[in-house]
């Protein structure tokens, strides 16, 4: 908090914030703005991991991933021993890095708008940089999930393994490969399982949800129903094209970890000034955002210069009591025969 006289920054700088908040009820610009990220949706609604970004052993960024192993606690033959008892739990915790993920910077000139019908608007520009950070944290998190995919038990049915991918062929790509996929989570030890979907079963479950009034289609209503599904069309396929992808996650199979240094109230350090903000789109993410003005050769003018920063990652809860179990299965639409 600056207590020099004269020193306006910190309350202009907060209501850039409104500003930027109140844009959003404007639809024709949430269109414009509105970044596409349901895979992010998916992943926080299976995160069951507790995440400690208070002990900081080794870096700056590090937090702790605590969970609770029930692995030794197995059954054996009877031996009549008076011994009671046997193996322990335990709690364990990993430490994972975090680093920054991306930056967005953007500069915008008092001067270029003097004689511009439009006015300087930074809100707009706090909304794109949002944007920006967004969707490439929703990449990343595809790209995160196609490495943490385990391999399928299930080796007999409609999937073809390869690896840790399960090929299925496109006809069979409709209601029906819901009872296919209710062996899997059951062979494979899921918890509540969850589809994250790109166009794969998309417009057959649009079709069986407009169907669904209908006598003889609330069958494929139900089968959709089984087993939840989000569908991300926008980063799914883009970020594993050519392939067309399906992940079935159990729950507690993922956790997304994010920090900031900066503090909530804009600070004045050195010739900057630097704050955290949380995203208007997905209120798990919060940026570290530095600020300068400068004065601008020939105008006079002023000239402001903004760098959005996110520090954050998606984990794999660490391998259950099978180490080939990691709690996510990807499923590709594919002609691959055995």
């Amino acid at each position: 908090m600056s207590t020099i006289g004269g020193s306006f920054t910190e309350t202009e700088l907060l209501q850039q914030r409104v500003k930027a908040t109140e844009i959003l009820f404007d639809d024709r610009i949430k269109q414009q703005f509105t970044p596409q990220f349901d895979v992010l949706k998916g992943i926080q609604a299976v995160q069951t991991a507790t995440i400690n970004a208070a002990f900081q052993r080794k870096k700056e960024f590090d937090v702790e991933i605590m969970w609770e192993n029930y692995c030794d606690i197995k059954a054996t033959d009877c031996t009549g021993s008076c011994t009671l008892g046997g193996n322990k739990s335990s709690t364990n915790t990993e430490t994972k890095t975090l680093s920054c993920l991306k930056e967005v910077g953007f500069t915008m000139s008092e001067g270029d708008f003097i004689d511009n019908e439009f006015d300087m608007n930074i809100a707009k520009a706090i909304l794109a940089a949002d944007k920006e950070l967004v969707e490439a944290f929703a990449q990343y998190a595809v790209a995160q999930i196609e490495a943490f995919k385990g391999v399928n038990v299930l080796t007999d049915g409609k999937g073809v393994i390869v690896g840790g991918d399960t090929n299925i062929n496109p006809a069979y790509w409709n209601a029906s490969l819901f009872a296919y996929l209710a062996r899997v989570s059951i062979m494979n030890k899921f918890t509540n399982p969850i589809l994250l979907s790109g166009n794969n079963l998309y417009e057959a479950h649009y079709m069986a949800q407009a169907n669904a009034v209908n006598a003889n289609g609330k069958g494929d209503a139900f089968m959709f129903g089984t087993m939840p599904i989000l569908f991300d069309l926008f980063n799914i396929d883009s970020v594993n094209t050519p392939a067309l992808k399906t992940y079935m996650l159990s729950q507690g199979s993922l956790a997304m970890a994010n920090k900031v240094f900066n503090p909530a109230v804009p600070e004045r350090m050195m010739e900057n000034t630097r704050y955290s903000m949380t995203s208007n789109f997905f209120p798990s993410l919060k940026y570290d955002v530095w600020y300068n003005n400068e004065c601008e050769e020939g105008t006079r003018l002023a000239k402001h210069n903004y760098t959005f920063r996110l520090i954050a990652d998606i984990f794999n809860n660490p391998a259950g009591c099978e180490l080939q179990n990691t709690g996510v299965l990807s499923f590709e639409c594919s002609s691959v025969t055995a």
